[in-house]
Parts: C-alpha cells; structure tokens; sequence
C-alpha cells in the first residue's frame, strides 16, 4: 500500500499517517482516529467513540475533538484515543486552573532574588506527563530528514531528547500542531512552575527535600534534612520515579525543561507569556527544572535558569501543552 500524496511505501496498512510525508491517510469506512473499521451502520466508532461523520470528513482536523467526559481523581477523562507518532491518549495530563504562589519564599534554602512571590492565575491545560522522548521526537526527524540530535551513548527510545535548541523544540511543535491539528506548544514559565508544584508551597514537590530515589540528580549533595545519594551522570528513561501529585514525571531533574517564556531578572509579566513566535527576539529564554547533572538545589519547584533559543546541551530536554480551548 502507498501514500497518495507522496507514493511512499505504508509499513502497514493499519497506518494512519504517512511516516515520510505526515499526511493522513483517508481509509474507507474506517474511523480517521484509531483506525478501527466501523460496525455496520454505526454513528459512532466503538473503540473510541469518535463520530463517524467527523472521522470521514476530509476538511476536519486530523484527530476528532474530545467526545465525552466523567469523573475521575483529575475531573475529566477524554474519550478520544489519539495515536500519532508515539504520542497517545495516556501521555497527557489534564492541568486545571487555579491561582497559585509562585517564587520561593526569603527563608527558603538556596533561593535567590529573582524567585519573588507574586500571585498568578492559570487557565487550564493538558500537559504531557513526561518530558518529550527520543522516540517522539526522532520520528519527527524521520519524517523531515533531519539529522537527529546525539544521545551521547546513552541510548534513545524512551530517554529525554536532549541537544535541542529552543527553535528546534518551536518547529517541533508547529509540525505536530500541523499534522494533529491540536493546539500544541511549550509551557509559560508559570505555567510549568504551576505543574511542578502540583497544590505544593514546598522547595519540591516531594516536600520540603528530595532523594535521588526520587529524582535524576547529583544525589551526592544534600538539600536541609535530606539524605545522600548516587549521581548516575547520564540521563534515565522517563517515569522511572514517581510522579507527583498530578501525574507529572520528571518535573524534578533528568533534565532541564525549555519553557516558552522569555527570561527577565524580575516577575513583570513575562513569565505568564509566550515569545515562541517571536523568531526575531534572540533573548534568553526560561528554562526550568535542573537535570541529571545538577545539584538539588537547581531542583527546586521555584529554581529558574535561562539559555540563549539557539543553543543545546546535553542537560536540556523540553514538554508539551496542548490547549483545551
């Protein structure tokens, strides 16, 4: 089976993106979402639970919205199973909104200056649960032919992509915006800071310490009470420690996480604002959480760091939001 727009040769005929071109793949009868073929005279698809209407019009976005929702321990659960280049309905976060502390407080060990407390308001949003992985990221690279960013031996798969600029973390997201036609970007600086404490005013959001039991990190440096640990020197898979209270993982180390916020020495707004389509603007811009490398002091929920957009390291990774309104 080929693609009609680029001729390439489908993997498999339960495909629903083209891998070399990213254009869907119109299949008769067959739900547009999860590729499952329709029962007879079926309104709606019965493993997903998407219209049939809405699966089959060609001009609709590429994955059905959200159909239906119920209570759980986050409120909401999206019907809608969307699978597209390794991303799938279990890696997102429903982030409700609220009003919360952001900064660090004077007495709190290791702050600096530039953590001042100011009141800030959220508006809700899904957020992947895991930093955006090798896996994702290099069909992302397959797809366009470019050369993928070096694991440094480590290994790829379900690791953090790492060695990314902040522009190359921009026109990943406007591709997968592209091809889902969901709302995709990076995080505010509020808006990520808000995650990591998930409801907590502690340093972390583990409490008032963190172990390298808990997080990637330089675990041979203590933070207050806490105690002494390994330093793994590399990045680990992500989700291998315990999320915090909100199903985030590896809001804590492993590595830095690019926000798309632009850096300023003091809160005036701009941490609750996004420069992603300022390609002219080359100021620095946020980047948040430490990584494998740091001690845990870098960790902390209200630690802040800045890097210019065009430059990567090996310590830098990024995270998704995808809009719900």
């Amino acid at each position: 089976m080929n693609c009609s727009s680029c001729s390439y040769i489908l993997p498999s005929e339960d495909s629903l993106f083209c891998p070399h071109c990213g254009e869907k793949l119109e299949k008769e009868d067959c739900c547009g979402v999860c590729g499952k073929p329709y029962l007879p005279n079926a309104n709606f698809c019965d493993r997903c639970g998407s219209p049939v209407e809405r699966a089959k019009a060609p001009d609709q976005q590429l994955f059905a919205e959200p159909q239906g929702e119920e209570d759980d321990h986050r409120g909401k659960v999206y019907h809608t199973r969307e699978v597209a280049l390794g991303i799938v309905y279990e890696d997102w976060a429903l982030i409700h909104g609220g009003e919360f502390v952001m900064g660090s407080p004077v007495d709190e060990l290791y702050r600096f200056d530039y953590e001042r407390q100011h009141q800030v308001q959220i508006n809700s949003f899904e957020l992947m649960k895991t930093p955006v992985t090798f896996a994702m990221y290099d069909a992302y690279c397959d797809v366009h032919d470019i050369v993928k960013p070096r694991d440094e031996g480590w290994g790829r798969g379900n690791r953090p992509a790492i060695n990314i600029s902040y522009w190359d973390a921009i026109d990943y997201c406007s591709w997968l915006r592209k091809v889902t036609g969901w709302k995709i970007r990076l995080t505010t600086e509020a808006e990520w800071e808000y995650a990591c404490r998930a409801g907590t005013g502690t340093p972390f959001s583990t409490g008032e310490s963190i172990s390298s039991d808990q997080a990637n990190f330089d675990g041979t440096f203590i933070y207050g009470k806490g105690e002494r640990g390994i330093k793994r020197g590399m990045t680990t898979p992500v989700g291998q420690f315990a999320p915090n209270l909100w199903g985030l993982y590896d809001m804590h180390g492993n590595v830095w996480e690019w926000c798309s916020s632009e850096y300023e020495n003091d809160y005036n707004g701009l941490e609750q604002l996004s420069a992603c389509r300022a390609v002219d603007n080359h100021n620095p811009r946020v980047v948040r959480g430490g990584s494998w490398y740091n001690v845990p002091g870098s960790l902390r929920s209200a630690s802040r760091n800045k890097l210019a957009p065009d430059l990567h390291f090996l310590k830098v990774g990024f995270r998704i939001v995808r809009e719900i309104k």
